[in-house]
């Protein structure tokens, strides 16, 4: 559980005011509010009896929003909500629903896992959110036969095949690409259509556009592939036991960028750059071997920041700004290892505090 978002940065601004010396919200990073400090937070029904109570506001609406949206529903009357949809059969959802002496609500599709409900929701963001969610499943439901010839034709040749298999099977492989592809389609779309003309429009393009979206993955992954498997000899110390720490970090550091599914998951912008990390990497091990001690004195610089992607990864942080702190430690580790290869950014200690300190503010831009 974190503390108030917006705590670390105004004491920080509070001390910077009253003392005279300056001080950055990252000084608290780590620090927790206890619990007694937070502010508490009461359910109560319409006769003023507590249902449940938390500092954790997140925690307590997540608890309770199934409940919320049922009564909701039922306050509205909206008679349009359905359950199991498998593909879009509506003329149209309208955005917004008014009826005199009732409040306000937006209908929305619901991601269901295989198929989607109408629902109606009190807030327009949260209906909005979730209609995309939505829009994107009978997507995925609509597009089944082209994601199948997709993985059938994408040219993957034999030897490419045979470099990926440490890290899968050549259907994994294709899968990830194609479902990657559509990734990228879905993100320059506005996912919001609410009538059966523009759902269907948007279907038609991504219908046209999914094997060509699938093959620039494809193109993105050649070289990434085929670099892991030159950098593999160089993880190996040419001695058992020589600088055990430098070898187990390039190890953690292979491990954690191509983790399973990171064709599929990881924005093609981002992929882009994977080729510059692993030839660093290259770099780096090569240069191991002739001086450890420098290698290992430049792992002490990176190890404070990489140690708080690891600590922070899978936790209650604000997904943007683990995003931001991850690839920024990778930038840092070109600049200390392989700086001939040029960083995609600036990036100091001084920006790696900040992207730290940001994982306890809630912001990350």
């Amino acid at each position: 559980m974190h503390s108030d978002p917006g705590f670390r940065p105004a004491l920080a601004r509070f001390l910077t005011r009253t003392t005279g010396v300056a001080i950055g919200a990252e000084a608290f990073a780590g620090i927790e509010l206890p619990p007694h400090l937070r502010m508490r937070f009461s359910l109560r029904d319409p006769q003023g009896g507590e249902l449940a109570a938390s500092r954790d506001l997140a925690e307590l609406r997540a608890q309770w929003r199934g409940q919320a949206r049922e009564a909701f529903a039922r306050k509205t009357d909206v008679d349009l909500t359905r359950e199991n949809v498998q593909a879009w059969d509506f003329e149209t959802i309208p955005p917004r629903i008014a009826a005199a002496g009732k409040p306000d609500a937006f209908p929305a599709l619901v991601d269901l896992g295989a198929s989607v409900a109408l629902q109606v929701f009190e807030r327009n963001d949260e209906a909005r959110a979730a209609h995309a969610r939505g829009v994107e499943r009978l997507l995925r439901n609509a597009l089944a036969g082209d994601i199948r010839r997709a993985h059938r034709q994408l040219p993957i040749s034999r030897t490419l095949a045979l470099k990926h298999a440490p890290l899968g099977t050549l259907e994994g492989l294709r899968e990830d690409l194609v479902d990657g592809g559509l990734s990228d389609l879905l993100h320059q779309y506005d996912l919001q259509p609410r009538s059966r003309e523009d759902f269907e429009a948007l279907l038609g393009a991504l219908a046209r556009k999914l094997f060509p979206a699938a093959v620039e993955r494809l193109k993105l992954a050649e070289p990434i592939i085929e670099l892991r498997a030159e950098l593999t000899p160089w993880l190996r110390p040419p001695r058992p036991g020589q600088s055990p720490a430098s070898y187990a970090d390039l190890r953690e550091q292979l491990d954690d960028l191509l983790a399973p599914g990171f064709l599929r998951q990881v924005p093609a912008a981002r992929l882009a750059h994977f080729p510059r990390y692993i030839k660093g990497m290259q770099l780096r091990a090569e240069r191991l071997r002739r001086d450890p001690g420098k290698d290992l004195q430049r792992l002490q610089q990176v190890l404070p920041y990489w140690r708080a992607y690891l600590r922070q990864r899978g936790g209650d942080v604000v997904p943007a700004a683990l995003e931001r702190l991850r690839w920024l430690v990778e930038e840092y580790r070109v600049s200390l290892f392989a700086q001939e290869l040029k960083t995609a950014e600036p990036v100091s200690p001084k920006r790696l505090q900040a992207a730290v300190a940001a994982l306890g503010s809630g912001t990350g831009r």
